[in-house]
This record gives structure tokens, sequence and C-alpha cells, in this order.
């Protein structure tokens, strides 16, 4: 059986390398036209990248604000879509820039990028996004593209500044209804909240029951910490009207 299999390797050889010079010769090179910051002399491809960069922010803007969608926005997750949503399109188009411009064989790098992020997934949505990215930038700096990595960065920090904003939280709120009424208990709370600098943008209550999510936005700077104390002070209160909640 060794014999045979040895014997069925040699001649399967010619075969196999025919094969592979056929693969080699159908896959374009990877050509990088104008090396390292030697690309700034390249005003082409940099126009081409920053008309793909305008294309694809105006065309996911036109998903990401949809009318239908803006109105039904209830969680924290729902408000901070947007941010994700451009970040994701700019990773694509980068993606397909570099695969265009420079190189099929590129697509292959990113396919066996993919694998490894896979076992980072499980991290929230914000954190797999964020490590795609910087794995992207990563890359075309190893690629010696540091033009097209600094215009992805600056790109990708100025949608998160703009977009990011003010923090969002979601809090969980389970009233008691035996002095007052849950909707006046909702109505005190977030009152309540407003003194503090944490506007509410969002309320959905469970139905049939006395949890509350609320989805509420504080000013620049404002810390998950001083969200916690304005919490723990309104819990304390029995005017308030709450038995327990959580900050997601």
């Amino acid at each position: 059986m060794l014999c045979l299999l040895v014997l069925t390797v040699f001649a399967a050889s010619p075969a196999l390398a025919q094969v592979a010079t056929g693969l080699e010769a159908s896959l374009p090179e990877i050509t990088v036209r104008g090396r390292g910051w030697g690309q700034l002399l390249q005003p082409r491809e940099l126009l081409e990248f920053g008309l793909a960069l305008i294309e694809t922010s105006v065309m996911t803007a036109v998903i990401a604000y949809h009318p239908v969608l803006s109105a039904n926005r209830k969680t924290r997750s729902d408000f901070e879509t947007p941010r994700a949503l451009f970040v994701y399109a700019l990773i694509g188009m980068v993606v397909g820039f570099l695969i265009m411009h420079h190189g099929y064989l590129i697509g292959f790098v990113l396919f066996g990028l993919g694998g490894l992020l896979r076992f980072k997934t499980d991290d929230s949505a914000g954190d797999t996004m964020r490590l795609i990215l910087v794995t992207l930038i990563g890359l075309c700096v190893g690629l010696d593209l540091p033009v097209i990595a600094l215009i992805t960065t600056a790109s990708a920090f100025a949608i998160l500044y703009v977009l990011g904003g003010p923090a969002n939280f979601g809090v969980d709120i389970q009233f008691s209804d035996k002095k007052r009424p849950v909707l006046e208990s909702m109505q005190v709370v977030r009152d309540e909240l407003q003194k503090a600098g944490f506007r509410t943008i969002s309320i959905s209550r469970t139905k049939f029951k006395s949890t509350v999510h609320y989805v509420v936005t504080g000013v620049n700077g404002a810390r998950r910490s001083a969200l916690e104390r304005e919490m723990a002070r309104l819990s304390e209160g029995k005017a308030s009207g709450i038995s327990d909640w959580h900050i997601d």
C-alpha cells in the first residue's frame, strides 16, 4: 500500500505542477503603485480612494438614517447602530479598494485574517468593529501603503468622533407599584435624571410588567460611575418607587 501511494504521488506530481503553474498565471501579481510615502505622488489613486470614501459614506447614510429605522429605535444598541454601519462600510470599501488596485491575492490574505478574527466575535459589536478596523490598518501598513492606512485611520476617527457624541447608557429599572402607579414613577425618575444631567431619549416598558428600559445620554465626558451614583441615590429615596435597577 505504501509503494502504491508513493507511485500515485509521483504520477500526479506533473499534473499538480501544471495546475499550480496555470493558477499562478491566472492570478495577477501584487503590484503597488507608489510604495511607502511615495504614494503621495500618485494623486490619481488617492483621488479614487477619496471618491470611493465619499460614495460609501453617502450610500451608508441613506441606510443608517432611514426614517423608518430611526422612528423605531428603542434600545441603546439601536442608537449606536449608525456609527457601526459607517465603520463597517469603511472597512468593506478599503478591502475592495486594496483588492482592485493592488492584486487579487490580497483577498486570500483577508480571508485568512477573517478566520483568525472568528475567535474574537464573542465580544461586543463595538469591540469586534474596532478589532477588524485596526487589523485592516495594520494590513495596509504591512503592504507598504501607509498613506491609505493614514486616511483610513483619520476617516474612522472622524466617524467615531462625530457620530459618537455623548455616551449612551441603557438602564433597566424595576418599579414597585405599592405606593404610586408605575407611570408616575417613570416620570419621576425621568425628571430626576434630567436634573442630574442625563437626558432620557427612549423609554420602553415590558408588557404587563413593572420593568422599564431607559436609554439615557449624558453630556460629553459623562461616565458610567456618575449614572450609577445617581441611580443609587434615587433607589434609596422611597419617592422614586424603584425596587431594583441595572445599567448595561
